[in-house]
C-alpha cells in the first residue's frame, strides 16, 4: 500500500526493511502469540529471481551472524505446486486448499495429511498419485530435473522449475554455509503467493519456522498498481529469541544485569 501511493518519490526496485509489532488473531500457543515483533524485508520491482537470492543470502548471513549453526532454509514454488496438481487432476478451485494441507507435512506426517487429504474429498486415485512426489529424494539437481519429467506438459510448473533452477544455481555460486534444500510439501499459508517461496527451520528445536517468505506478484493490485512484482520475507523475532534461549547461544556478556547504577 506505501509503495502504491508513493512510487513516484521512491527508488526502482525498491528495497525495504520494517520491524515493528505485529497482531494475530487466534488462540495463543508456542511460537505463535497474539503480540510479537516480526522484522520484514521486501523488495518491490524486480521479477528476476536475483531478489529471491538476495532475501535467502541475507537471512542466512543474518542467522548466521547471531550465531545460528544448525539451520536449514527450505525452498519451492507455488507454480510448481499448482502444476503438479492440475497435472494429477485436481479443480483448480481446490488447488489452495490442497496447499494448505500439504504445508502441514512436517507437523502431522504424511498419512495425516493423506487423512485431511480424504476429508476434504480428495480421490484415492489423485493422493496415490501425489505420493512418490511428496517423498521425492535426492540432491535438489535430480528433484528439479524429475520435475521437469513429472511437469511436461505444464507450462505454469515448468517456469516455476526454471526459474528455482536458476535460484539454487545463484545460491551454490555464493556458497552459503548452511543447509538450501528444494521441500515439495512447502506451501506456506498464505494465498497471495505466486512463486518462489521459501521458510528457515531451526534444527533440534521444535517450534516451526523462524523466518518466511516468498514472491506475491500484483499484491500492490488492490492498491490500484497492476503487475508490480514483489518479494519479501519476514523474521520472527520472538521466534528467533526461544531458539537463542533454548540453544544457549546468547552472547555470555549480554545476559549480565547491572551491577552499578548512579
Amino acid at each position: 500500500r506505501y509503495y502504491a501511493a508513493n512510487k513516484d518519490k521512491l527508488p526502482s526496485p525498491f528495497k525495504v526493511i520494517q520491524t515493528d509489532r505485529v497482531f494475530r488473531a487466534e488462540r495463543p500457543q508456542k511460537g505463535r502469540l497474539r503480540e510479537f515483533v516480526q522484522c520484514d524485508i521486501d523488495i518491490l520491482g524486480d521479477s528476476s529471481p536475483n531478489a529471491e537470492v538476495e532475501l535467502i543470502d541475507v537471512t542466512a548471513r543474518a542467522l548466521l551472524k547471531i550465531g545460528f549453526t544448525g539451520f536449514t532454509v527450505n525452498i519451492n514454488d507455488r507454480r510448481i505446486l499448482r502444476g503438479m496438481l492440475e497435472s494429477m487432476g485436481f479443480a483448480a478451485d481446490t488447488l489452495d486448499s490442497v496447499c494448505i494441507t500439504f504445508d502441514k507435512m512436517d507437523k502431522i506426517g504424511a498419512e495425516n495429511v493423506n487423512a485431511e487429504l480424504r476429508e476434504k474429498g480428495v480421490s484415492e486415485e489423485a493422493i496415490e498419485k501425489l505420493q512418490p512426489i511428496l517423498r521425492l529424494e535426492g540432491s535438489n539437481e535430480e528433484k528439479l530435473t524429475r520435475l521437469q519429467e513429472v511437469l511436461k506438459d505444464s507450462e505454469t510448473g515448468l517456469k516455476g522449475v526454471a526459474e528455482l533452477s536458476t535460484v539454487f544455481r545463484y545460491l551454490n555460486q555464493l556458497d552459503i554455509q548452511t543447509e538450501i534444500k528444494l521441500d515439495l510439501t512447502l506451501a506456506r499459508g498464505l494465498s497471495y503467493y505466486t512463486g518462489a517461496i521459501f521458510e528457515v527451520k531451526a534444527k533440534d528445536v521444535e517450534i516451526g519456522s523462524i523466518t518466511g517468505g516468498g514472491r506475491y506478484d500484483d499484491l500492490t493490485g488492490i492498491f490500484g498498481m497492476k503487475n508490480m512484482s514483489g518479494v519479501g520475507i519476514s523474521f520472527g523475532a520472538d521466534r528467533i529469541f526461544d531458539v537463542m534461549n533454548q540453544l544457549d547461544i546468547f552472547p555470555k556478556d549480554s545476559t549480565a544485569t547491572t551491577r552499578v547504577l548512579f
